[in-house]
């Protein structure tokens, strides 16, 4: 598989967190696979094309919100995905939704966004150069954000904070910062992220680690450094977001 990412505009990187492309051989791309799927506290819009490269159709779209479960799900028929990355609190910024509307969704871009969605589908259908998908939903993205009235600032900061320490952080201290009661401060919160601000944090840490273990000689290396502070709470988390034990998910889905 050929993986590549492309970082969003200025204007929108508060906002998206990448552009991603993810293509197989065209020769096995009706091989059926299974996708691992593991907690997400990003919300992921993909469009999958069938074909070739010269002429490639889009097969699907689909809306996978932030989730804190996990599960499988067969995936093939298709040799090219392509995809951008959001950050949960763009989820009422850029569709007037709470973010805890899409958790645990998996839906298509119509369903969520009804005749919007069909006409930016079809622009996505249209388009084959991937710098020309990035430029139709960037335009798309700063035109719905120019025209948004969900914006809770201080919330939308907190979360920045707590994925700039990894996940790593005293949630009551953070409240406090935002100059909101500890129950103000869940439920805006949650509307903002999906997620409770504990839980949130425990599964940014949970992503950091997983996402970046290739740095260090052994997974346990990765989990010490990004905050956990022994092998049994490490392993409890991985269960809970993964499935698996460690060990086992790195096996079966080759992450």
């Amino acid at each position: 598989m050929n993986y590549r990412t492309t970082e969003p505009c200025e204007e929108l990187k508060d906002f998206v967190f990448r552009f991603w492309c993810a293509a197989w051989d065209e020769q096995i791309q009706h091989v059926q696979s299974t996708y691992f799927a593991t907690a997400n506290s990003l919300t992921e819009i993909a469009f999958a094309y069938e074909g070739n490269k010269l002429n490639p159709e889009l097969l699907f779209s689909s809306v996978q919100g932030h989730t804190c479960k996990h599960g499988q799900y067969p995936a093939g028929g298709f040799f090219e995905l392509f995809g951008v990355s959001l950050y949960s609190y763009a989820i009422p910024c850029l569709f007037n939704i709470p973010a805890s509307a899409l958790n645990d969704e998996f839906i298509s871009l119509e369903t969520l966004l009804g005749d919007e969605g069909k006409t930016l589908t079809e622009k996505m259908a249209a388009a084959v150069p991937i710098n020309e998908r990035i430029s139709i939903l960037t335009d798309y993205f700063k035109a719905k954000l120019a025209a948004s009235r969900f914006n809770d600032k201080q919330i939308i900061k907190a979360v920045r904070q707590i994925r700039q320490c990894h996940g790593n952080i005293n949630i009551e201290e953070l409240s406090q910062q935002c100059c909101y009661s500890h129950k103000q401060f869940t439920r805006r919160f949650r509307e903002h992220s999906g997620f409770n601000p504990k839980l949130f944090a425990r599964i940014v840490r949970f992503e950091n680690t997983l996402n970046n273990y290739h740095n260090y000689p052994a997974l346990t290396d990765a989990a010490y450094d990004y905050g956990y502070y022994d092998q049994a709470h490490f392993i409890r988390d991985f269960k809970t977001f993964t499935g698996y034990s460690p060990k086992k998910f790195l096996e079966v889905s080759g992450y």
